[in-house]
């Protein structure tokens, strides 16, 4: 399957399940802040071109005539916290906040195996391969990859699993999915960074029992919890991810 094949406008499988029950974390004249579910993606891309949180946002009555600018973005199956600005001087201000890396984001995962070192940085640059078929397959590039940086913590551990608190510390596409990968330990659920090729299979044709059981979980266990701008510190509730282990 070619590049251009697999990045068309894909028709949703039957059995792919989109969440759409979004929550509004805060809102003022200036932003608001969504507590997005997952799998919802935050723009119309790929199976979430009609099914997406800016549309859902502008079919609400609420926000109809507001122009939502989200100033960062979420992967589709990455749960959690999302910052979009009501203004255009909101807008440009969150952006500026961001590029200077001023913002802080914190994520809670659940990963395969236990870490050898309970804290640590991940300081692996991530680069692009092209070759896999898909528009972003973050691979390690130490030649001309761009330089990515991720601390992590590990809370605690059970049987197969641990739990992670984790601050990018820069802000790489797929960065905390790739850079946990190439340490061994893949967020549990992750369709592309376990194997690249249950991803294809997914978008074709759905979730099976055994994609599901090399997955251990339907969605990916990665939850965006705490958002700091400014004088803001947003703050959500990661699922329990263990629980659905159970």
């Amino acid at each position: 399957m070619s590049l251009e094949t697999f990045a068309a406008p894909r028709q949703r499988p039957a059995n792919l399940h989109i969440n759409t029950d979004f929550k509004i974390n805060f809102e003022n004249d200036d932003f608001l802040v969504v507590d997005k579910p997952a799998p919802l993606a935050v723009h119309p891309v790929g199976c979430y071109a009609e099914l997406n949180l800016h549309s859902l946002l502008k079919k609400d009555p609420r926000w109809q005539d507001t122009q939502i600018r989200f100033v960062h973005r979420l992967d589709a199956e990455t749960s959690g916290l999302v910052l979009a600005a009501k203004t255009p001087e909101a807008a440009r201000f969150a952006g500026i906040e961001f590029l200077k890396g001023r913002v802080q984001k914190t994520y809670h995962a659940l990963v395969f195996g236990e870490p050898a070192e309970k804290e640590g940085l991940i300081d692996l640059p991530l680069g692009n391969d092209l070759s896999s078929g898909f528009q972003t397959l973050r691979v390690l590039d130490r030649e001309k990859g761009q330089e990515s940086r991720t601390l992590y913590r590990v809370l605690w551990s059970e049987k197969n699993y641990s739990y992670l608190e984790i601050e990018p510390l820069t802000g790489r596409t797929h960065q905390i999915r790739a850079h946990l990968s190439l340490i061994g330990h893949p967020i549990v659920g992750d369709k592309i960074y376990i194997d690249a090729g249950i991803f294809k299979e997914y978008v074709l044709n759905g979730m099976d029992p055994a994609m599901l059981e090399r997955l251990k979980l339907p969605r990916l266990a990665l939850h965006a919890s705490r958002l700091c701008l400014a004088r803001y510190d947003f703050r959500s509730e990661a699922p329990d991810f263990f629980q659905a282990l159970a």
